[in-house]
């Protein structure tokens, strides 16, 4: 009898990483819009400007640390992590001067949450998936989700119990804690004892799905110049960046239709179950189906959206739809994506090309945030965005469908790694 697959057990320490790092930071980041604004006399602007940062530096830290995570022991890079989060939460609450916060939020911190879990956990499972990745990937994004159900609503109740400070002072050491355990069941690669079920089976090993031989990363430079990196990066780039800026449109959307504020504030509780709904979905179809033609239908789902926005009136059940398709897309993006990159790039590069990825998401976002609400300023709506964003969804339809035409590339071992 075949025992329990230790992967599952990453799969677990994905889920517990994402819910604490996601909904310790992104998720959390507007419970501290008031009180941290009104202590410093800042606008909302320059509280905005907070998250850009943090962006900014996860875009910029992610290859470093991508490329360290293929080289270095998952482990020894988890625990530095989690001890660089409860230092930066604790930084942040004892900091009086905006500079060295914003040194915190563009260095410090975006370096924890990488190297923490955001990159790390997906990487692992890359490693320890082959016949069951899509699955996989895709049950250890409901932490995502249940990180703003369960730790960012506990945050919010310990600013109103004790401040802000000291809120960020507890929330450092419990995160810490637990991060630092979990790290402790890690383990960067299966071992001969380690079978996954299903695939091909290896020889003298019934059962086992055939690994890749350990060896050294592919060179950065030659993962530049191949196609297929771009093909993906940049598609799963626009998919990003347009879904972010239709979440920050929809409730002002929903407000100068006429709605009100409960009605537009019960758009992210559909959106939320829509994608705990999607990742089931995903996980029954994401090894079954062609993840080239998932991540094109993600896509295309995104251009639809934009179409019922522009030629529909915005009534509540159109939002609601919207909201919910929001969710299914959302769901099934981030573990159809990273998949893509393990098939494309192999487990023992993952780190590597995620990381090399990530600045294409973040600059897209920001060109797309920003030019959404310029629309918005010179036109006064957002019809003009909306057929921006169908054509650009298209585009990126179209990029990674030619996925299947790009040939890969004929390196030898020393060429790709070495140098």
């Amino acid at each position: 009898m075949r025992g329990f697959y230790y992967g599952w057990r990453i799969v677990a320490v994905a889920m517990v990483v994402y819910m604490l790092v996601i909904g310790g930071t992104y998720s959390a980041y507007g419970l501290f819009v008031l009180p941290v604004s009104a202590e410093f006399g800042l606008s909302r602007a320059d509280m905005n400007t907070g998250l850009i940062i943090f962006n900014l530096g996860t875009a910029t830290l992610a290859p470093f640390i991508g490329r360290a995570l293929d080289k270095t022991p998952a482990r020894r890079i988890m625990i530095a992590s989690a001890l660089l989060m409860g230092l930066s939460f604790l930084a942040l609450g004892l900091s009086h001067s905006l500079w060295f916060s914003a040194a915190v939020l563009a260095v410090t911190l975006p370096a924890a949450a990488l190297g923490a879990g955001t990159l790390t956990t997906p990487m692992l499972i890359a490693r320890w998936f082959a016949a069951q990745r899509g699955r996989a990937m895709a049950l250890a994004t409901i932490g995502m989700f249940t990180g703003g159900i369960a730790v960012t609503p506990l945050m919010g109740l310990a600013i109103e119990a004790y401040g802000w400070r000291t809120t960020l002072f507890l929330v450092g050491a419990v995160m810490t804690v637990i991060l630092l355990g979990v790290s402790l069941v890690v383990r960067d690669r299966p071992g001969d004892d380690d079978i996954e079920a299903g695939g091909v089976q290896s020889a003298g090993q019934p059962g086992a799905v055939a690994r890749a031989p350990l060896q050294p990363p592919t060179k950065v430079g030659v993962l530049l110049r191949m196609p297929r990196l771009w093909l993906i990066g940049l598609s799963g780039a626009v998919a990003v960046a347009v879904g972010q800026t239709l979440l920050i449109t929809l409730v002002p959307l929903a407000r100068a239709a006429g709605l009100s504020a409960a009605q537009a504030t019960s758009l992210f509780p559909v959106m939320g179950v829509a994608a705990i709904i999607g990742v089931g979905v995903m996980s029954l179809v994401a090894d079954k189906v062609d993840r080239v033609l998932l991540m094109v239908l993600i896509c295309l789902m995104g251009a639809g959206m934009n179409v019922a926005l522009l030629v529909l009136v915005p009534t509540y059940g159109l939002l609601i739809v919207c909201a919910a398709l929001m969710g299914l897309a959302n769901a099934g993006l981030t573990p159809v994506f990273n998949a893509l990159l393990a098939d494309h790039f192999g487990a023992n590069s993952f780190g590597t090309a995620r990381g090399l990825a990530g600045p294409m998401g973040a600059v897209a976002s920001m060109v797309a945030i920003r030019f959404g609400g310029e629309v918005y300023d010179r036109f006064g709506g957002y019809a003009v965005a909306f057929i921006a964003f169908f054509v650009v969804q298209l585009i990126a339809a179209g990029l990674i469908f030619a996925v299947r035409f790009s040939a890969p590339a004929r390196l030898s071992a020393a060429e790709a790694t070495t140098g």
